[in-house]
């Protein structure tokens, strides 16, 4: 056994299964290859002494044949001497032929043999003897014999007979001994070889049979081998595995530590016990819930449910002693139940309160607490043969969601491995559960008792205990039919969630029909009064003096009325917006002083109108700003000053702005602002704040109300707040006035600061050229006014020279861009001509590089090139644009232009803004430019002053009173000369803002911290343009739309009447269709047509889908198309736009923005 052990330990035991294999085969094929070896070696030499013996059977067979050939030449020669006549040698001749053939193959066969070769030689000796005696004795006598008589040669022959024959030369006895002893010699090795030939056949059966023995003892090692080392192993594993089967736990696993297949199965079937194990202590643990389970669900009190618990617990966790502490309705701890304890007969078991003792402290952590050497006086474990001591002791709580219901004390003797802490961690949830049905039906068999109990008491008679024997009966009639009422609960609790889903899926349709109806309405609606407003608009106006003053008047008052009519459908989409939640805030950050002032400014001449004092009031405490929606805060305060001064006679109006004074529900003073508008006015009761602000509700709505309006400020103000996360709060007493409070967070939820603007750096060309000469006599002095020419044609480049140089200037010429830039780098020029298509770079490229160098920016830059981009020139900074073939006025006329700053004539700036104090930080930072500088407190203001003076460039803010930012550069597109715009504006821009500004300009800087840099660079940008003076009229003018063929397309006549007879009357000449269709065929019949105004709510084909099949023709891919649309729904705009309309302008039309538009596209 120990040598099978260490065999099964070795390095042989160690090897893969593979590897024994392998090294088995490889044995017996060792001695395959081995036995093969020598087998072969044994039988070459036994083929080598085969083949010696045949060579020599050979030989002697030869010499045999040889003594043959002799004796019958020996023969032949006895019969020559016998015959008459002349002698026939040719039966000689072939003798001796045959015994020289003889003698050469015994030559070859002995060539190895020095004796045997003498021997032969020997005979070749005597054989040549024999035949020289022959040839010169025998045969001569015998032919003189036959020339002798025949009696004469008869008697010759007879006597030379006995001489010829017996005669030494010509014996063959010589020969023949010679070769005998040759033969002799041949016997002997014959023997001597067939002994060794025997000799290596009887090795090759040893060697055969020894062979066989070693490859029999192999076969039987590995055989045993196999056996020890594969065979009984798998053997052991497969009863293991069969005792494991047999859930027998007790198995051993050996052979671990093996490293070939028999470790890894070995290592398995551990793993696979260890598994067996596991499952076997869940099956006992899932056997001893199942039981506990059941006994727990018969017992009938709690009791009952305390000794069933335990009785079952206590031997299977091995606890001698145990206690079921019941935690009562008073939070005390009641023991109920014990295990192996024998009570005080005196005290008997006492209850604990809650953190009292370690029940009560348990039941209070709500958690298990084990104790390990229990003292012996503590507690004892007794029995009728004696008593003993638990060494430990565990509290368990028994939890139903957090909440205790019970403690288990156990006395244990000794710890719990990990079955039994499984066993409790399974159980515990099935006795909370099962503890609190016991409760409950406790309960309600207390309840039944005590039910009893009363019909007991109460039957005094046979009627009445009749009555509640019915009664009685009812009441389990209805116990037993609750499962079924249930049942239908569930049934009617299903049915009332699909009712509800079908409720919310109609109310989800239902404000989608509002949505659309509202949409409709808008329609309809502002389709008539865009023909009310621009009628009674052009009615007011009297173009042709006709109409009376009284008429005008009413004209008026019927496009006051329209407007008004046009700002309460407004307030209703509002409403509808918000309610439909999807009015959108564009957040900034909002400054409130600046703000304040705005109000300031807006409602003063009211406030002098009726008499009023007006004051604004800003605290010590505000903010400087708030995050939120600008447009829609400041229609929030407008709306209530609005309402302020309707319902104020006498008095005052006061607009506070500061933080809370206390704490608001939801607003913390110190991240809140409130803004606040007083009035003396005529109070509001109590009873009606909460009216005030519903839709359409007024303080009074009766027919001989006082004051108008439609009811729907306050409404919307309110919601807009609420959009804000805020609110407006109202306190007021009839006849003392009103305030209303608007309270807004400081910083809006889940808002974030918007980043500073991020700016591309320039890129440079890496082309590069080589340096023109200068023109001869056309030094380039730098107190000289020098314009430069960058133009790669040389005669255009001179021409332009000679003309620059007639005017008293001087002229540098570069025939490259690079070329260009390093003149202007050296030079400075006072201007410079730059074509676009130059050979190393193009010229927006030397632009670009020109206005990205400080010391190169403020030269203005004229372009004079074949390439037709003006709308790129303008946008890139550059000071005019001339496109070739050009004529001699126009490039006089550009380097004129070109020479202005040099006279003396200064740069003029307009800064708009409706906050001093941001207009004073500009003109600071413009102050080292050498610019003029003027200011406008609002779009009006800048107007009036564009129209009677120029500008070189603008800086516009857009939030600016009464007329926006955005309107004025809507306006702004009429003004000619137009000075390029600079927005700066602290206003975060969407999307359609974004948009609106970019069909004005693309510079655009957003306040920050770089944000004054930017400006700088924009404006510097700006005023080193030269300014252009087309002889266009000024934008009050309507003579530039005089001649313009314009196409109209709506569906309604009386909207393609009123809009068709305004701009005829501005001296245009007006097309119309009635659907797309229609305006189709009036683009192929009027190719002319210079501008399109679509509306896209028509039949047959719609705006969307007319715009998309005009700019499907190549003709028409660049003709202006305007939408206009009385559905002035959220996405119109982008969805017109997208169907490739040029702009977009909602109805009522206002026939100024339309006019200003129109100029826009068509002077483009």
């Amino acid at each position: 056994m120990s040598s099978k052990k260490t065999l099964e330990n070795s390095w042989l035991g160690n090897i893969p299964l593979t590897g024994k294999v392998s090294l088995l085969v490889g044995s017996l094929l060792t001695l395959f290859i081995v036995s093969s070896i020598g087998t072969s070696l044994v039988l070459e030499q036994e083929k080598q002494n085969r083949a010696a013996f045949s060579t020599t059977v050979n030989l002697l067979r030869e010499v045999e044949q040889t003594n043959r050939v002799l004796y019958q030449r020996q023969s032949e020669l006895r019969q020559l001497l016998l015959s008459s006549g002349d002698p026939d040698t040719k039966t000689l001749d072939t003798a001796n032929a045959a015994i020289a053939r003889h003698l050469d193959h015994l030559e070859q066969q002995v060539r190895h043999d020095a004796a045997q070769s003498t021997r032969l030689d020997t005979i070749r000796d005597l054989d040549a003897s024999w035949r020289n005696n022959v040839e010169q004795q025998v045969l001569p006598e015998l032919r003189r014999l036959a020339r002798e008589s025949p009696a004469e040669a008869a008697s010759q022959r007879e006597r030379l007979f006995p001489k010829f024959t017996n005669s030494t030369p010509v014996a063959t006895p010589a020969i023949v001994a010679a070769l005998d002893g040759f033969g002799t010699y041949a016997r002997q090795q014959l023997d001597e070889r067939e002994h060794a030939l025997e000799q290596s056949e009887s090795q090759r059966e040893w060697l055969l049979w020894g062979t066989l023995l070693l490859a029999a003892l192999c076969g039987v090692a590995a055989l045993r081998l196999s056996a020890t080392l594969v065979t009984q192993p798998l053997r052991l594993m497969s009863e293991l595995m069969e005792r494991l089967a047999r859930h027998d736990h007790a198995v051993e696993t050996p052979q671990l530590d093996r490293r070939d297949e028999i470790g890894t199965i070995s290592r398995a079937l551990t793993e696979f016990k260890q598994m067996a194990i596991d499952i076997s202590d869940q099956n006992w643990v899932g056997h001893c819930v199942g039981t506990v389970a059941d006994r727990l669900q018969r017992a009938s009190s709690h009791t009952e449910f305390a000794q069933a618990l335990l009785s079952q617990l206590s031997p299977e966790l091995g606890a001698g002693v145990a206690l079921f502490h019941l935690r009562g309705e008073d939070d005390t701890l009641h023991p109920v139940g014990h295990y192996g304890y024998r009570p005080d007969p005196e005290n008997g078991l006492e209850p604990f309160r809650m953190g009292e003792g370690l029940v009560g402290q348990c039941a209070r952590e709500a958690r298990t607490i084990e104790l390990d050497a229990v003292p012996g006086h503590y507690l004892r474990m007794r029995s009728g043969l004696g008593e003993a001591v638990p060494p430990r002791l565990m509290l368990i709580p028994v939890l139903s969601m957090e909440h205790v219901l019970a403690v288990i004390e156990l006395g244990l003797m000794s710890p719990l491995d990990a079955r039994r802490h499984r066993l409790l961690e399974t159980l515990l949830p099935v006795v909370a559960l099962s503890l609190e049905n016991i409760t409950r039906s406790v309960h309600t068999r207390e309840l039944l008792e005590r039910t009893q109990s009363q019909a007991a008491e109460l039957r005094t008679s046979e009627e009445e205990l009749r009555t509640q024997q019915e009664e009685l009966q009812a009441s389990n009639e209805e116990l037993r039919q609750q499962s079924e009422i249930l049942n239908q609960q569930k049934t009617l609790l299903e049915a009332l969630q699909r009712e509800t889903a079908d409720k919310a899926d109609a109310l989800a349709r239902a404000s989608q029909y509002k949505s659309d109806f509202l949409a409709n309405m808008s329609h309809e609606l502002r389709t008539p009064l865009n023909s009310l407003l621009i009628l009674s608009n052009d009615l007011a106006e009297n173009r042709e003096g006709n109409l009376s003053e009284d008429q005008i008047e009413s004209a008026r008052i019927i496009h006051e009325g329209g407007t008004n009519l046009l700002r309460l459908i407004n307030d209703i989409l509002d409403l509808s917006k918000i309610e439909a939640g999807k009015m959108e805030l564009a957040l900034e950050q909002v400054d409130l002083r600046g703000f304040a002032s705005r109000f300031k400014r807006q409602f003063d001449h009211v406030a002098r109108g009726k008499g009023l004092r007006f004051t604004v009031e800003i605290g010590d405490t505000l903010p400087p700003a708030v995050q939120a929606d600008g447009g829609k805060l400041e229609q929030i305060v407008t709306n209530l000053l609005g309402n302020a001064f309707k319902f104020t006679q006498s008095g005052e109006v006061r607009l506070v702005l500061r933080r809370p004074a206390t704490d608001l529900p939801g607003f913390p003073a110190d991240r809140s602002v409130s803004i606040e508008v007083h009035d003396t006015g005529i109070g509001i009761p109590p009873e009606k704040f909460a009216q005030i602000f519903g839709a359409f509700e007024q303080l009074d709505a009766g027919t001989s109300r006082q004051f108008g309006g439609t009811g729907l400020g306050l409404a919307i103000s309110r919601r807009l707040a609420r959009l804000h996360h805020g609110d407006i709060q109202l306190r007021s007493e009839p006849g003392q006035g009103s305030v209303f409070t608007v309270v807004l967070p400081q910083l809006q939820p889940g808002a974030a600061e918007p980043p500073p603007p991020v700016e591309a750096a320039p890129t440079a060309s890496d082309a590069t050229t080589t340096l023109p000469d200068t023109p001869p006599g056309d030094p380039a002095s730098p107190r000289d006014t020098t314009i430069l020419v960058i133009e790669d044609d040389p005669a255009f480049a001179r021409v332009l020279a000679d003309m620059i140089r007639r005017k008293g200037c001087s002229a540098l010429v570069a025939h490259g861009g690079e070329a260009g830039l390093q003149l202007a780098r050296q030079h400075h020029p006072t201007g410079i001509i730059l074509d676009l298509m130059l050979p190393d770079m193009d010229g927006w490229t030397v632009l670009e590089r020109l206005k990205a160098e400080p010391g190169l920016r403020h030269v203005p830059v004229h372009i004079v090139s074949a390439l037709d981009e003006p709308a790129r020139t303008r946008d890139s900074g550059a000071a005019g644009y001339l496109t070739k073939p050009v004529s001699a006025d126009a490039l006089n006329g550009a380097i004129d232009r070109l020479m202005l700053p040099t006279e003396g004539q200064a740069r003029r700036l307009l800064i708009i803004d409706d906050d001093p104090a941001s207009r004073t930080s500009v003109r600071t930072l413009l102050s080292s430019q050498p610019v003029e500088i003027s200011e406008a407190g609002s779009a009006e203001q800048a107007l009036a002053m564009l129209r009677d003076e120029t500008f070189d460039c603008v800086v516009l803010d857009l939030g600016l009173p009464g007329i926006s930012g955005f309107d004025f550069l809507e306006r702004l597109s009429a003004v000619e000369p137009r000075p390029p715009v600079v927005v700066y504006s602290a206003r975060e821009l969407s999307r359609e803002d974004q948009l609106r500004i970019r069909l004005h300009t693309d510079s655009v800087v957003i306040k920050g911290a770089h944000s004054s840099e930017r400006l700088l660079d924009e404006v510097s940008l700006f005023l080193h343009s030269v300014r252009l003076r087309p002889a266009a009229p000024a934008s009050g003018s309507d003579d530039d739309l005089k001649g313009r063929k314009v196409l109209m397309v709506d569906d309604d006549m009386r909207n393609l009447f009123a809009l068709s007879k305004a701009l005829r009357g501005r001296g245009m000449e007006v097309l119309m269709a009635q659907d797309g269709s229609k305006a189709l065929r009036q683009l192929e019949e009027n190719p002319d047509i210079e501008l399109v105004l679509m509306d896209v709510m028509m039949p047959i084909m719609d705006g969307y889908e007319a715009t998309q099949e005009i700019r499907k023709n190549p003709r028409h891919a660049h003709l202006p198309i305007i939408s206009l649309t009385a559905k002035a729904m959220q996405g119109d705009r982008e969805k017109s736009l997208a169907s490739g309309a040029n702009d977009y302008l909602p109805k009522p039309v206002d026939i100024p923005k339309l006019l200003s538009m129109m100029r826009v596209w068509l002077h483009r």
